[in-house]
């Protein structure tokens, strides 16, 4: 997998880049993470499987970053909402930055 983005202007990524460095902290490092979430919602939105599938890439990609903890189970996460000052420093709030870039994507 690559560690970088797929589409490293806006010009590609469109709003849904924009949109995360909205949601965070311009030097908070889960700007990234939601990027990321854009590349793997490109395309799918317009169909609830894929949609899914996107999702759950969101749930790999989180799950190899990060050990999880005991605690941690990314199938039932309870609270999915992001905060400006949010950091990516679990298996959890990397899998909740990451899905905030998916719902970005519009298309």
């Amino acid at each position: 997998m690559s560690s970088g983005l797929a589409y490293s202007s806006f010009d590609k990524g469109m709003m849904c880049y924009v949109g995360c460095q909205e949601a965070f902290e311009w030097f908070n490092p889960s700007i990234y993470w939601c990027q990321k979430g854009c590349d793997y919602g490109r395309g799918r939105m317009s169909d609830p499987t894929l949609r899914v599938e996107a999702d759950k890439m969101c749930q790999m990609m989180a799950q190899s970053s990060y050990a999880l903890l005991e605690t941690e189970d990314l199938e039932n996460v309870e609270d999915m909402r992001i905060h400006a000052t949010m950091y990516p420093s679990n298996a959890s709030n990397v899998y909740r930055a990451c899905a905030a870039g998916v719902r970005r994507q519009n298309y």
